[in-house]
């Protein structure tokens, strides 16, 4: 069975963000196009975090990305993304797999990094669009 090889993000390392883990991203994949997940966001400051939801109406919109060396890059996603690492904010990521409908609605399965514990202290991203959201707070 081949690896997994498509990526989903949805925060920061979106198309829209200047970030250099985005480029790295960016270099060492095929943009596939703008799509969602069901899901829901939280906003964290610097950057959100998703969960999977059991809703229909709860959706994570991000970019996809074809990945041209899958284990180099996802090895270094999982180390910028703290993979199964308390981090200070008190997130937990870890890299799950999810069904991504792009726009053009063929639906892909993805790595996603999605947070693994409580949200009710969170701030939730209704529209579940992050670049979005960031933008409308500028």
């Amino acid at each position: 069975m081949a690896e997994l090889a498509k990526l989903f993000v949805y925060g920061t390392l979106r198309r829209g963000f200047a970030h250099p883990m985005g480029e790295l991203l960016d270099q060492n994949s095929n943009y596939l196009g703008k799509g969602i997940f069901q899901g829901r966001m939280f906003d964290l400051g610097p950057f959100p975090i998703a969960v999977a939801s059991p809703f229909s109406d709860h959706k994570v919109v991000g970019d996809l990305y074809l990945l041209k060396h899958v284990k180099k890059v996802l090895s270094i996603m999982d180390d910028y993304e703290g993979v199964n690492e308390v981090l200070d904010s008190g997130v937990i990521f870890n890299r799950k797999t999810v069904d991504v409908q792009l726009m053009n609605e063929s639906k892909h399965m993805a790595w996603v990094y999605l947070h693994e514990g409580y949200t009710d202290h969170m701030i939730p991203i209704f529209n579940g669009d992050y670049l979005e959201y960031r933008r409308s707070r500028i």
